[in-house]
């Protein structure tokens, strides 16, 4: 399932022309609280598999921002729907697959950064005290 899902679903199936599909599902996204499960998934004939796929990663890309940003005690704004449906036409899955993968890429730098920074750090105190216990050893403290 995905992690826009949050309300309770019931199951059913809905047959469309392959030709206007994009359209009714566009008209159904836009007035209609629905989620879409691929029927084709272990068959071979999937003509949006790549676009499945490529949300799925972005999905992926979300949650670990969604930990991330909460690991640090921030929190996200969600499900605001409404607002997105009224600028959806500013959204391009390339620039919106672009633009997360710019941000996950950032945050597995900063994550790593800080992880070695950490180190750093640890092993100066680490030094300081090895050090300070040397020189109380040499003084004969």
């Amino acid at each position: 399932m995905g992690i826009l899902r949050s309300e309770t679903m019931k199951h059913g199936s809905l047959v469309l022309p392959g030709e206007r599909a994009r359209h009714f599902i566009d008209v159904l996204g836009r007035h209609a609280n629905l989620q879409f499960i691929d029927m084709n998934a272990h068959t071979m004939r999937r003509p949006y598999k790549r676009f499945i796929q490529r949300i799925d990663e972005l999905e992926r890309i979300l949650r670990f921002l969604y930990d991330e940003i909460a690991r640090l005690g921030s929190k996200v704004e969600k499900n605001n729907i409404t607002n997105f449906l009224e600028h959806d036409d500013a959204y391009q899955l390339d620039k919106v697959e672009e633009e997360l993968q710019r941000l996950y890429e950032q945050f597995v730098r900063f994550r790593d950064n800080n992880k070695e920074l950490l180190e750093a750090k640890n092993t100066a105190i680490e030094e300081k005290h090895v050090m300070a216990s040397a020189v109380a050893s040499l003084r004969g403290e």
